[in-house]
């Protein structure tokens, strides 16, 4: 068993002295079992002093990482603990030079998780921001706006007769048209042949459309006949469901999900 510096000789007693757990001393993980059915059935451990193998039988395995901050590069450039970590004023991202910020793992050495490694880095993302804009060094960079490029549409997609009138739409022509001149929440349906799911999603969705057809449009895309819009989508699977108003994307759905999921979001959009 290793005993991490960080961790109080109170809580190892409590780990020796727990029925539930057997600790393993000098043994290490070798590798990862399996049953025939692909799933994780035990460990390979092997004694550091004896080389003997065993098998252990476990169905959950957890990997700890370890408790050496990769800081080197840093030395001798900010001040570091005497465990490598980088020290920062307290309650702040602020290291002993001027303008440099820490963040996550390499300055925490109590929590080291995730969730506050990421908070972390919005603390040190902001301060950096605020010490540029301080300092007269952050330079803007707008995107400038360009003209939307016009689709030429296809005989096939002008042989569709869109009629704006009609609820429920099939293509990419529709799509557009309602895109540019519909006022209701355009509900689009990217499906493909070969799709089980869909087959199961497409009457889901007709029977909550035909509740809102006043308030609703319905465009189904079949993905490999409409290859061009489904990938400026961003689809990679089907089903999948989007939601559009007033040249706004507002929502993506991916799956079979209830009819009550579908209504509620037209409800709360219309």
């Amino acid at each position: 068993m290793y005993v991490s510096p960080f961790v109080g000789y109170g809580e190892c007693f409590r780990v020796i002295n727990n029925p539930n757990i057997t600790v393993h001393y000098n043994t290490e993980t070798v590798d990862v079992l399996s049953n025939t059915k692909g799933q994780m059935s035990g460990i390979l451990l092997r004694r550091v002093d004896t080389g003997e193998e065993t098998e252990l039988e476990a169905k959950g395995l957890f990997y700890g990482i370890g408790h050496s901050p990769n800081s080197q590069l840093l030395e001798g450039q900010v001040e570091l603990d005497s465990s490598g970590y980088v020290l920062v004023r307290e309650g702040t991202s602020n290291t002993s030079v001027e303008g440099v910020f820490a963040a996550g793992d390499v300055q925490d050495h109590e929590w080291r998780q995730a969730v506050t490694a990421a908070g972390s880095g919005c603390m040190a993302a902001l301060s950096a921001e605020r010490y540029l804009t301080s300092n007269n060094l952050l330079v803007e960079f707008h995107q400038p706006q360009t003209e939307e490029t016009k689709k030429e549409f296809t005989q096939r997609d002008v042989q569709e007769k869109f009629d704006i009138t009609l609820t429920k739409h099939r293509g990419q022509y529709a799509l557009r048209k309602l895109y540019h001149e519909s006022p209701r929440v355009i509900c689009v349906l990217y499906t493909s042949p070969t799709c089980g799911p869909c087959r199961t999603l497409k009457p889901i969705l007709n029977k909550v459309v035909d509740e809102y057809h006043n308030d609703v449009h319905f465009v189904e895309i079949d993905i490999e006949e409409d290859q061009e819009i489904a990938e400026a989508a961003g689809i990679m699977g089907t089903p999948c469901v989007q939601f559009f108003k007033n040249k706004e994307m507002l929502r993506t759905v991916s799956g079979v999900k209830m009819k009550k999921e579908y209504r509620e979001f037209i409800e709360a959009n219309k």
